[in-house]
């Protein structure tokens, strides 16, 4: 097969510290070339383009004419997440969408259907479910090895780590905070764990902690003006998710965390054992003892934010006609959740989340 023709838009830091480095270790492999790179700042696309040889262009249209991509990567704020896609999807691409899906749940309806529509592929870049520990992990409690899960933990965030974009300091482009742009992927892992199990009701607390207290930012003080952030958007949240099957989630998001050896992870309790990720431990409780079931140091590479598992992934997809490493129907998942959690907050008490409709070609 020729090599998949892909472009990106936006060439900020998740787009040059991520897709475009992935992107140019599947191009090594043959399995695609990247004709376009495309941002709102002139002089970014250019510095950009240069460096991956290849075009820059500042309006997304004259890019999807021009180079006829196959595959479009987005890798802008929120606010404009719905209507790129929409605008690939009906120039015949594939889609590959940054994290958060969109700015609401009929956002990602319209961006899913229009996905289906065009008979593409729509997938949203959940990078952890390719880490080696948490696909062992999966295919242990898929197994059954540790009996029915009970309760899943999950954190995330870093120390100092409000963003200093301002795009992210205003509620019309970044949508939310913390919960939203840092531990949606927390739990998107935690429910994949799980099976992707339908959540059925949400409860959460946010809080802007930088209001109160500026000296939180530490060093970014300097950068970021805390009067000026909208105060929508979260520097901290606890969430609290109830799935079928019996399974609860708890979930804190932090962007000024105070300094840990773990700033993020999962731990989970089940029937018969226990586990975490980040760094993986594996407990089983058999006969009255408990059995360490760690694979050996070494086994399997420990976690990281790279990407290029997670785009060889979509491209291979792709190319061998398979659905979307992400379905439409995880999409919604996820969305409805978030949109549960944030209402949650702002109600002050726990809110029921409407079941995901299940496509019948909709894997689950």
């Amino acid at each position: 097969m020729q090599p998949t023709k892909v472009a990106v838009i936006g060439c900020g830091r998740i787009a040059n510290e991520g897709h475009l480095p992935a992107y140019r270790t599947a191009a090594d492999a043959g399995l695609c070339t990247l004709v376009g790179i495309c941002d709102v700042i002139p002089e970014r696309a250019q510095q950009t383009a240069r460096q991956y040889n290849t075009q820059a262009f500042e309006a997304v249209e004259d890019m999807i004419t021009e180079t006829q991509p196959e595959v479009v990567s987005i890798t802008t704020m929120p606010s404009s997440h719905h209507h790129l896609t929409l605008h690939a999807l009906n120039a015949g691409c594939h889609v590959l969408c940054e994290k958060p899906v969109a700015m609401n749940l009929s956002e990602a309806e319209e961006m899913v259907e229009a996905a289906e529509h065009a008979g593409r592929l729509l997938s949203i870049c959940f990078e952890y479910r390719y880490w080696d520990e948490s696909v062992y992990l999966y295919n242990r409690i898929a197994a059954g090895d540790l009996g029915p899960v009970h309760a899943l933990r999950t954190w995330g965030g870093s120390i100092y780590g409000f963003p200093t974009i301002t795009s992210f300091h205003r509620q019309a482009s970044a949508g939310r905070g913390v919960l939203d742009h840092w531990t949606i992927h927390n739990i998107d892992l935690a429910l994949w764990l799980l099976g992707n199990p339908e959540p059925l009701t949400a409860s959460a607390f946010c809080h802007q902690r930088l209001a109160r207290y500026p000296a939180g930012l530490g060093p970014s003080l300097n950068t970021i003006k805390p009067e000026a952030v909208d105060p929508e958007i979260e520097d901290f949240a606890m969430g609290f998710v109830r799935v079928e099957g019996g399974t609860v989630i708890t979930v804190e998001a932090n962007w000024l965390q105070p300094p840990s050896d773990r700033p993020e992870g999962w731990e989970l309790l089940a029937e018969r054992g226990a586990a975490s990720i980040s760094p993986l431990r594996v407990w089983h409780d058999h006969d009255d003892k408990w059995i360490d079931a760690t694979p050996p140091p070494g086994t399997l590479a420990p976690c990281d934010y790279r990407m290029e598992r997670l785009i060889t992934g979509f491209l291979q997809a792709l190319r061998a006609g398979k659905p979307a490493p992400v379905s439409g129907a995880e999409i919604l998942r996820i969305q409805r959740l978030m949109d549960a959690l944030y209402e949650s907050a702002a109600r002050g008490h726990e809110v029921v989340v409407t079941p995901t409709p299940l496509n019948p070609t909709e894997q689950k």
